[in-house]
């Protein structure tokens, strides 16, 4: 995409992340751009497809985000059971995190947006996937690393630790939420049944 493709889809995101999609015109979203209302259907067919462009950008972002996080805070070396540790409950499950929050309402009104739209259903899926190829690789490095047993399916276990922080986006319209403490206690119980009795050796 060009430059003016990219900041008129920067405009629309910045619209609707203030004021929600229901606020956005075109003839702002151009004014905003700096450009014609006339190019911004050049490189969108309507305002439906520019929103559905939004929520794709922003799905992706979030995508290369947690990616970029997973390498940089568990790293491409040996692991340790804290770092794996840290990185699920701490930072991809914790339901008071506004930035994971939002993290998880972008891509659910993504997933949204797509349920009517096979084509971009098409590219959450091709993005979907970068993400959970970054997380089974790190779950077989855990593996050989005797963190998680090695009975444990790593395609299972990637599932469930995707499932599980888009769940906790009920934590928005959750009335009751229980303690901080008890939140990582119960994942840390969960989570230690995944963790061999006695120590793996690593492979060489």
């Amino acid at each position: 995409m060009s430059e003016a493709g990219r900041s008129i889809l920067t405009a629309a995101r910045d619209i609707i992340e203030e004021s929600g999609p229901n606020s956005l015109r075109v003839s702002d979203v151009a004014e905003r751009a700096g450009v014609a209302v006339g190019l911004l259907y050049h490189y969108f067919d309507d305002r439906d497809d520019l929103i559905d462009a939004v929520r794709e950008a922003q799905f992706l972002a979030r995508i290369e985000a947690d990616i970029a996080d997973l390498a940089r805070k568990v790293g491409p070396n040996e692991l340790d059971t804290t770092a794996v540790l840290k990185v699920i409950i701490d930072d991809f499950s914790d339901p008071r995190s506004r930035k994971r929050r939002d993290f998880r309402l972008d891509r659910m009104e993504a997933l949204a947006a797509a349920r009517y739209n096979p084509e971009l259903t098409k590219r959450l899926v091709e993005a979907q996937k970068r993400l959970s190829a970054s997380i089974r690789k790190t779950i077989e490095n855990a593996k050989a690393d005797g963190i998680v047993a090695p009975e444990v399916d790593a395609h299972a276990l990637a599932f469930f630790l995707e499932v599980l922080p888009l769940g906790t986006g009920l934590a928005t319209v959750y009335a009751d939420m229980p303690s901080q403490e008890a939140w990582r206690e119960l994942l840390l119980r969960m989570l230690a049944s995944l963790i061999p009795d006695k120590p793996t050796p690593k492979k060489k």
